[in-house]
């Protein structure tokens, strides 16, 4: 039988959470690929961070249901931290990966400065062996104030915080990827021949490219933490893109992460972006409706050479923050 449908202009009708809309080829064809990096830090009546947990927990069940592609947990260490939900999410995470499906799960990211190598690497080759190709274990050097870093205990200090960095995600990724080698040294991090998950160095901009390109890691660079470089430099990740392919026969995997309020409305997306940050919306990316983000994600994806955006909502309730991802899953 012929083809009745002209497959360079078709139109279909889906339901979204607004209503029935009408999708063509063009419209697929702007579709774009979100994930969501979550902070823990949530408002509720009851003014209780436990009941915060749940309501992330369901955040993330609704966003694999709309089809979006990660869902990232950070790791922060606040001093007086009331509204959190937790500082360091790793009993969160197997969690979150046996109440969804299809989405990416990771963290973003140790703070390997205040880790052991050792211990990272069994966490989170267990945690990738009961649920292969769903684990994402981000790296980021982080900072924590002399205070907090007092009750850590680790061979850092403040003179070699940032330098311990290298040696350490060297070593982690030694003890995840050369089991044989370790084999020969009669020690195995079980389960043996298990998963590893993918690893990514995490940064706010990027000066992190070579060290990716020299330890084959994927790549997310946040444009709103209040150091980020905001340049587009599109080139200088074209030539991450190209080196990285020739050195491993493969594409790395390269996310845009932004902050932004999406809601029904321009004027909501203001008001709950103030009411998020006490009247300052001046740091955050995007505040809008969804075809504001939607048009913007694309125009970022031509200016900064992204193909795949993580989304760190920053609206503090949890029909707001549910609103915004059903309103963007028409776009996913």
């Amino acid at each position: 039988m012929p083809c009745l449908v002209n497959q360079k202009h078709f139109t279909k009708i889906v339901a979204t959470p607004f209503g029935v809309a009408a999708f063509n080829s063009s419209t697929m064809a702007n579709k774009l690929k979100i994930g969501l990096l979550e902070f823990g830090i949530r408002e509720n009546s009851l003014n209780n961070s436990k009941k915060s947990l749940y309501d992330i927990i369901d955040y993330a069940s609704r966003a694999d249901e709309l089809g979006f592609s990660r869902f990232w947990v950070t790791e922060n260490y606040f001093s007086k931290a009331h509204d959190m939900a937790w500082s360091t999410p790793e009993m969160l995470i197997p969690i979150l990966l046996g109440l969804t499906e299809k989405i990416k799960i990771g963290i973003a990211g140790i703070i390997l400065p205040l880790q052991s190598p050792f211990r990272v690497a069994h966490n989170y080759k267990l945690l990738s062996s009961l649920y292969p190709r769903r684990l994402d274990l981000g790296f980021v050097k982080g900072l924590v104030g002399e205070y907090d870093l007092k009750y850590f205990n680790v061979d850092v200090d403040k003179d070699n915080y940032f330098s311990s960095f290298l040696p350490k995600l060297e070593s982690t990724l030694s003890f995840l990827r050369d089991e044989s080698e370790f084999l020969k040294k009669d020690l195995i991090i079980p389960p043996y021949k298990g998963n590893i998950p993918d690893v990514w160095y995490m940064g706010s901009s990027h000066s992190g490219l070579k060290v990716a390109l020299e330890h084959d890691l994927n790549f997310a660079r946040s444009i709103f933490h209040g150091e980020s470089n905001k340049e587009y430099l599109k080139e200088e990740l074209q030539n991450f893109k190209a080196a990285y392919k020739a050195k491993y026969g493969k594409e790395p995997s390269m996310v845009l992460t932004f902050s932004g309020c999406c809601h029904k409305t321009k004027q909501k997306a203001i008001n709950v972006a103030k009411k998020s940050t006490n009247n300052d919306i001046s740091n955050i990316s995007l505040v809008g409706d969804g075809s504001f983000f939607q048009e913007k994600l694309l125009e970022f994806k031509e200016l900064y050479g992204y193909n795949e955006f993580m989304f760190n909502n920053i609206a503090r309730s949890h029909k707001d923050s549910l609103t915004a991802i059903e309103i963007l899953s028409q776009y996913v």
